[in-house]
């Protein structure tokens, strides 16, 4: 109630979120179970208060309870309109070109098509890879877009082009063919009208569980089609009818990203060659050149923020400006009025983020209450801004950027007073960036750890010392050198290079920083109402501190309180076991003085007060560190064990959780790079690589923080190419090949990592087993032990055996006998038989018939034929797999393929999966079906599912 007098608009714009939040989160039965269940609530008290002011007096209706069920209706009522509103944008987000072109979304891919529109957003260039988004307003079906003779066209479609009722927005992809392109790609720009010829395209989803989904980000931006064109040849200037306001805004965007395109050549000029991409980021807002490699080590650190254009990049240029404008005579509401007017020209100028238009608009706002004297509260700013661009634009909500910015701003401005109140014997200054720098990493932890998924443990020392350097030295004196040099280039220069040094010394300090080990964590992403009662324990615990803080300080130099600090702990230790209204005293004397000093001066009942944060405090930091711990450690699967089949394209990686928590990762896919020699200029900065892009993030989506074992089945590219960015990133414990080598030196470099980080290895053969826990052991069935195998590698005497582990050290492997040299790897694959909890499945990596029948051979002298629960197909489902001979011996319940969508290969056979079909195994396809999960339970009971196709039968 108190907060709805004294802050409605916070209460409200809470209340809205928290309804987009609902309606984007809960599925849509439990929705609008939740939306009409609070429309009835709402409903019957609504005619509650109309009843009682027909039957009563209108004055009896007035007081206090009626005033907040009022404020409540009103709270649910914003909320019940939020949620509408939510869904009813949402509705509205689709495609109208299947309906125009009289398509089906399925027919409609891979349909040739010329469209025609306007360059509405950033022009990516990466190689020889261009994207940009383009409103589209019309099309015209490729036949006839590229017929030499009219009489000729296709009749299949319109002749005429077909004008779009709506703009809709598209993504061009394109791939530059030639070198000499690249110049002509530069000169694009927003508002650019061009028609580009292509082909239709569906943005990628998620083929995994919890990685990112393309079509999903796409269409926060109201995106749903791609489209893919051959090069700048595809591509034509091209006059469109436009209305003003669209000509207006093409004439803007174009002059804005002119604007920027000079700076960013001015900014080249003055400063150094090694940080020039981290200027054009701070000062406007401009990545694209920043080293990858620097800019992964700001990530470690938590130090991205700086290069986002937020509220202190605002506070910095404002104050400056205000500080010019009234140094040459104006009065404080035109100096005001004039930064109003300059501010949304800045935050177009570096690229209108959500975190900088969140900065711009609480920047103009204040500025406006500022010059009426009116500035009074910037929680209220910060909601009305809030609420403002979520009306504007409801999947601002999902955007990680959009929840950083107001959260961190909300903690420092309801935080802040708090701690600071806490370090009350710093000096001011010090006392302001600890707090500030303590609250902002308090405050973005729990996001920090959803999306990223870690956490470096010297976040807070990096932040303490690079920000004030950034934003109060590199930022403005930055920003001088760039003004400077329009005046006298030479002066920017010099201004510019001692800005370059202390960039240096700072970059100096984040490599040093980042390389200390031990400092990185993993987080496992917390769940919606576990981050939502961390706030509230943080914000009870530090209210709690910080008024019994101040209580003591009011009391410290009473004489009959507190002679020392042992008589004022003595005295709040009684307070503990004293009420309010207790009778008898304590004999003891503090407690006696304590108790009369309350008597003495009215405040007897501050005593329950004070008794109750001093109890509730210890709980409120211990459900903290409990929340913590529950976030750090990996999602507990009880006694279950889960193997997860990825979806890494054209490749074979699995990751198996035991019942214990133990982490094997079997394989790790890989990119195959085809590019040729004199092609250079194609190389991208950021290549995607499997490794990088998904297994890394992936596991640490998990909460994986260490693998028990990584076992390399085998050497090929499809293989292990992603291996090397899991080693470098997660702590391993072994590593485990088939003891031989390919006959190139393209793993070299994962050997030496794995000797410098003295991951053990072992080079397992048939007959050896491996047991992670009591309920999971792994029998290697191949390769066969061979004299040519380095016995180096296998023996005892080089091998150490131990909870589950196998040592080899780096001096023992630099002596041991050289690795045979095998260039057909795939007939030396690690095969072995996992059980886990009962459940028999068997790997294969690639192992082709001729292993195969080796194995068989084997086992028959010894053992009976064995029906097991899942087999993983070997190859990826090639013919020379898999044998008849092979399903006849293992009978599979469940054959899984792990193949990439549409590879060049073919894979899998249909000869295979006649095979597979022979023996009645059920079949599951990571190119059909995404990951594939298997969770077994204690029983041994087994439960299937995949990413695309939701849950699959129980086997």
């Amino acid at each position: 109630m108190t907060m709805m007098q004294t802050r409605p608009l916070v209460v409200l714009c809470i209340a809205w979120m928290a309804g987009n939040a609902c309606a984007a989160l809960l599925p849509g039965s439990t929705f609008w179970l939740v939306w009409w269940g609070l429309i009835i609530l709402t409903g019957l008290g609504i005619t509650t208060i109309w009843l009682a002011m027909r039957t009563q007096r209108k004055a009896s209706f007035t007081g206090t309870p009626a005033i907040k069920m009022r404020a409540i209706l009103l709270v649910m009522a914003v909320f019940i309109l939020a949620a509408a509103y939510w869904h009813w944008n949402d509705a509205r987000n689709i495609s109208q070109l299947p309906t125009t072109l009289h398509e089906s979304s399925a027919d409609l891919i891979g349909q040739p098509i010329e469209v025609t529109g306007v360059i509405a957003g950033h022009i990516d260039i990466d190689g020889d890879r261009v994207r940009f988004p383009l409103e589209v307003y019309r099309l015209q079906p490729f036949e006839s877009a590229v017929a030499e003779d009219a009489t000729t066209r296709s009749l299949d479609h319109s002749e005429a082009s077909i004008s779009l009722p709506e703009h809709e927005t598209v993504m061009v992809q394109l791939k530059l063919a030639h070198e000499e392109e690249l110049q002509r790609v530069y000169a694009w720009q927003r508002g650019d009208q061009i028609a580009v010829k292509g082909s239709w395209k569906e943005p990628g989803v998620a083929r995994n569980f919890g990685t990112f989904d393309y079509a999903q980000y796409l269409r926060k931006q109201h995106i749903h089609w791609m489209l893919e064109a051959g090069g700048a040849d595809s591509l034509r200037a091209e006059e469109l009818s436009l209305s003003l306001w669209s000509k207006t805004k093409g004439m803007l965007l174009s002059w804005n990203d002119h604007v920027r395109k000079q700076l960013g050549e001015q900014i080249a000029q003055i400063f150094w060659t090694a940080d020039q991409g981290y200027m054009k980021g701070l000062l406007i807002g401009d990545t694209d050149d920043i080293d990858p490699e620097s800019f992964a080590a700001f990530s470690r650190l938590g130090l991205t923020h700086i290069l986002a254009i937020s509220g202190l990049h605002i506070a910095i240029y404002v104050g400056l400006l205000l500080w010019l404008l009234r140094r040459i005579g104006l009065t404080k509401e035109s100096a005001c009025l004039i930064v109003m007017i300059v501010l949304p020209f800045y935050v177009l100028l570096t690229g209108a983020s959500p975190s900088a238009i969140r900065a711009g608009l609480m920047g103009m706002i204040g500025l406006y209450l500022a010059s009426r004297g009116l500035l009074k509260d910037g929680l209220h700013i910060l909601c009305l801004v809030g609420w403002m661009m979520l009306v504007y634009e409801p999947y601002y909500l999902l955007d990680v950027s959009f929840q950083l910015s107001f959260a961190v701003t909300a903690g420092l401005i309801i935080y802040v007073p708090l701690l600071s109140a806490l370090l009350v014997k710093l000096p001011a200054r010090i006392r302001s960036a600890i707090a500030v720098t303590l609250v902002a990493q308090f405050i973005s932890f729990p996001l920090t750890i959803y999306y990223f998924n870690q956490f470096s443990l010297l976040s807070f020392l990096a932040n303490f010392l690079l920000v004030p350097v950034s934003g109060l030295l590199v930022l403005p004196i930055g920003s001088l050198a760039l003004v400077l040099s329009y005046v006298w280039l030479p002066a920017g220069v010099w201004l510019g290079s001692c800005v370059s040094w202390l960039n240096t010394c700072c970059f100096w300090l984040v490599d040093l920083l980042d390389a200390l080990p031990g400092m990185f964590t993993i987080w496992a992403s917390p769940g919606l109402w576990l981050m939502l009662g961390y706030y509230g324990l943080l914000y009870a615990a530090l209210r709690s501190m910080r008024d019994i803080q101040q209580w003591l300080e009011q009391h410290r130099d009473d004489p009959m309180y507190a002679s020392s600090s042992k008589s004022l702990r003595t005295a709040t230790f009684q307070s503990l076991s004293t009420t309010a209204h207790m009778t008898q005293m304590p004999s003891d004397q503090p407690a006696i003085s304590f108790w009369k000093l309350y008597i003495r001066r009215g405040l007897h009942w501050r005593i329950g007060w004070t008794r109750h944060r001093l109890v509730l405090l210890p709980v409120m930091l211990i459900g903290i560190i409990l929340l913590l711990g529950s976030w750090y450690y990996s999602p507990h699967y009880g006694r279950d064990g889960i193997v997860q089949f990825l979806d890494i394209g054209q490749g074979d990686s699995i990751l198996i959780t035991t019942p214990a928590g133990k982490h094997i990762l079997v394989d790790g896919g890989g990119t195959v790079n085809f590019q040729q020699s004199g092609q250079e200029w194609r190389h991208r900065k950021q290549p995607y690589e499997v490794g990088n892009k998904l297994l890394v993030p992936l596991l640490k989506k998990r909460g994986v923080h260490e693998l028990d074992a990584v076992i390399a089945t085998h050497w090929d590219q499809d293989h292990v190419g992603g291996l090397q960015a899991v080693i470098e990133s997660i702590p391993v414990r072994q590593f485990l090949f088939n003891g031989t080598m390919p006959d190139n030196h393209q793993r070299d470099e994962m050997i030496r990592l794995l000797l410098d980080k003295k991951i053990p290895m072992y080079a397992p053969v048939a007959g050896m087993s491996m047991q992670p826990d009591s309920a999971t052991r792994l029998d290697f069935l191949a390769p066969a032990a061979s004299s040519s195998q380095s016995a180096a590698w296998t023996s005892p005497t080089a091998i150490t055996k131990g909870n589950g582990a196998a040592t080899m050290t780096k001096q023992q492997a630099m002596l041991a006998a050289p690795l045979p040299v095998r260039e057909n790897q795939n007939l030396y694959s690690l095969v072995f038989m996992l059980t886990l909890n009962g459940s028999h499945m068997l790997f294969t990596g690639d192992a082709d018939t001729t292993e195969e029948q080796s194995i068989l051979n084997e086992l028959q002298l010894r053992t009976l034929a064995m029906p097991i629960d899942v087999l993983k197909v070997g190859h990826h489902g090639s013919k020379t797999s898999t044998s008849d001979e092979w399903l006849t011996y293992w009978k599979p319940q469940l054959s899984v393929i792990s193949a990439g969508v549409n590879n060049r290969y073919g894979h899998p056979k249909q000869e295979v999966l006649d095979r597979l079909a022979a023996v009645h195994s059920t079949i599951a396809r990571t190119d059909q079906q995404g990951e594939i999960q298997i969770r077994i339970d204690a029983s041994g009971h087994m439960s299937v599912r995949s990413m695309l196709e939701g849950k699959m039968p129980a086997q």
